[in-house]
Order: C-alpha cells, then sequence, then structure tokens
C-alpha cells in the first residue's frame, strides 16, 4: 500500500470535452480531501448537466415524433384527395365525352331534318 493519495487533474480531450487524469500526489492534510470533494461536486454537477441534456433530446425527440406523425398524417390525406381528385377528373372527362357526343349526334339531327325539308322543299317546287 502506497502512503499518499491519487490526484485528478482536469484537461482538455479529444472531442474538445473534459477529462479527469489520475496522478499519485502525497498526503497533504486537509487540502487535498477539500480539493477532492470539490472535484467530486464538479462531476455531481456535470452529471446534473449531462441529465438535463439527455432530458432536453428525450424531449426534443417526442416533439420530432409527433411533428412526423402529423407529416405522416397529412401526407395520406393528401393521397386519399388526390386520388378522389382523379376519379372526378375522370367522371368530369367522361360526362364532357358525352355531352360532346350528344351535341353532335342532336347537330346530325338538326342537319337532317333540315335536308329533309330541303329536299321536300325541292320536290314540291320540281313538281309544279
Amino acid at each position: 500500500k502506497m502512503n499518499g493519495e491519487e490526484r485528478f487533474e482536469e484537461s482538455k480531450g479529444l472531442l474538445g470535452g473534459r477529462q479527469l487524469q489520475r496522478e499519485y500526489e502525497p498526503h497533504n492534510s486537509g487540502e487535498s480531501i477539500l480539493r477532492r470533494r470539490e472535484q467530486i461536486s464538479d462531476i455531481t454537477k456535470e452529471i446534473v448537466d449531462v441529465q438535463e441534456i439527455f432530458q432536453d433530446f428525450a424531449t426534443l425527440v417526442k416533439d420530432q415524433g409527433v411533428e412526423i406523425d402529423d407529416i405522416e398524417s397529412n401526407i395520406q390525406d393528401t393521397k386519399d384527395k388526390t386520388e378522389e381528385a382523379l376519379k372526378e377528373v375522370m367522371m368530369a372527362s367522361d360526362y364532357t365525352r358525352r355531352k360532346r357526343n350528344a351535341l353532335c349526334y342532336t347537330l346530325l339531327f338538326f342537319v337532317l331534318v333540315v335536308l329533309g325539308i330541303g329536299l321536300f322543299a325541292w320536290e314540291l317546287s320540281e313538281s309544279k
């Protein structure tokens, strides 16, 4: 067993975070105990900060989950409405085609009637 105490020195890590490094330091009365308590207090504060960060992160993930669900719902609604609109456009196209055909047949009918009346009138005038 060694006579002394371990000392922790703070340094910057590779990713910019803080790291504690152990160094052996001989016993130095109550001063080292106070220093160790301060270090423990600092670590405790950092743990609380990390816990708050994780809680904030969890809240963000939950909020984004709700937003993603809303987006998914909106996409499904858009798809459904697009399918309905396509059906209505197809019905309108069919209606327009039938209306055009009816107009053509009506016009053809009137042309035949006028031709028939014209031929009848021409025959009446020829027979006189």
